[in-house]
Parts: C-alpha cells; structure tokens; sequence
C-alpha cells in the first residue's frame, strides 16, 4: 500500500496562507502538552484556537472528496478506521500520515479563508510532520512540544481520559498485537516529530515535570514571539 503525497495542495496552501504571519502551530507527540499549552494560550493572549484534532476525526470526514482527499477518504471509507490504521507496518502508517497531511491543510486553508486576516489563529496539533506544515508556512511560525521524561506506555496510562484508549484498542481483533502497534507507532510518532523540527529548524520546548502550565505556556509564547500579546 502506497498513499501518494500530493504536493500541489501544499503549494497552493502556502500561497493562501504564506502572508498570515500570526498563525501559530504548536505540535508534539501525545502528552507534551500541546492542548493544556494551546488552550491556556489562546484564553491568555485572546487567540482563537483550531484543534486540529477535533476537526480530523470530526468535521473533515463529512468533507473529505474522493478526487481531491483520496488518503483520507480511504480512511473514512474503513470498516473501522483505528483497525485499518493499526494493522499497517510503520513505513506505510508513516505514509498515510504524511500523504494524509497536505489533505487536511487543504480543509484548514478553507476554513481559514472565513476568518479575517488580522486575526491570530493557534493551532493545536493534528500532526505529525511539521517538516511538510514548514512548506506552508513559517517555521518561525511552528513550536514543537517534548516531554522527553516519559513513555508512551506512560503517557498512556497516566490518566483515566487517556486509558480509555486501550480500552477501545482492545475491543479489535488480535487487541495485544493491536496495542504493540498503537505503543510502537506512538513512540516513533514522538521520535518523527522531534528529527523533522531539528530538521527544518522548528523551536523545541522540553516540558519539565515540575514546571507550572503557565511558566510552561509562557515559556512557549515567548519562543513564538508572541508574549507581548498576553492580557
């Protein structure tokens, strides 16, 4: 299975969004933080905030086009998507996601065009290849959360909200083999994540457990040059 990225979604989100200079997009593996950060952000800096997350698994699959989202149209078209996702090696989940990415840019960039220019828009998350959102935007304009301290084996344990996924991951066939992948995938998700930022020069900030949401939220609005905007 080979999902195609395509590249002229890329070139004309950049060309709609190249001239926005307050959107910022803070990205990470699961638990750094991002939502806690995103959320505490946009209520201090007056920001509206798109959960990316929220609009992948909800509103894009009821717009998603066979000629232009074929990846995600795909996905949404599965028995049962997690299944299909997880029953995938690494190099073709690696894949989907990346072929996936310019699709969703492609939903965002639309929904983007309502709001008014001046306006600043944080972006919580939704993917996990800030090497491609770099094509589109500025990496000056991408934050890359860490929490170098914990495994995904933690991380998804750590709370009920959380461990609710094993719990759906279990009710699939073959649910140990199932929650291997999910665990595996995860960590490599985080590992991707961290070497493409690195790459494309995108800040990192290292989460420290004992370091506060706001000192944490301040921290990352400063790295995005927007702290002065703060209330």
């Amino acid at each position: 299975m080979r999902f195609k990225i395509n590249a002229a979604l890329l070139t004309q989100a950049r060309e709609s969004l190249s001239g926005r200079k307050n959107i910022y997009w803070i990205v990470g593996g699961a638990g750094s933080g991002k939502s806690t950060v995103c959320k505490a952000l946009s209520e201090r800096l007056d920001i509206p905030l798109y959960d990316m997350d929220a609009h992948m698994y909800g509103d894009y699959h009821g717009r998603f086009i066979e000629k232009i989202h074929p990846v995600n149209k795909a996905w949404a078209n599965a028995e049962n998507g997690l299944a299909w996702l997880l029953d995938m090696r690494w190099e073709a989940f690696h894949n989907f996601n990346q072929a996936a990415l310019p699709e969703y840019v492609n939903l965002l960039v639309e929904d983007l065009k309502k709001i008014n220019l001046d306006v600043g828009i944080l972006i919580d998350g939704g993917i996990i290849n800030p090497a491609l959102i770099a094509e589109v935007i500025s990496p000056r304009q991408i934050i890359s959360l860490a929490r170098p301290e914990c495994s995904s084996a933690e991380i998804w344990s750590e709370n009920e909200e959380r461990s609710l996924m094993k719990d759906y991951v279990f009710q699939l066939p073959n649910p140990e083999e199932a929650w291997r992948n999910f665990l595996e995938f995860d960590t490599l998700i985080t590992e991707t994540i961290f070497r493409e930022a690195q790459e494309k020069n995108i800040t990192i900030c290292a989460r420290n457990e004992s370091e506060t949401v706001d000192n944490f939220s301040e921290h990352v609005a400063r790295k995005l040059g927007i702290w002065h905007q703060a209330k």
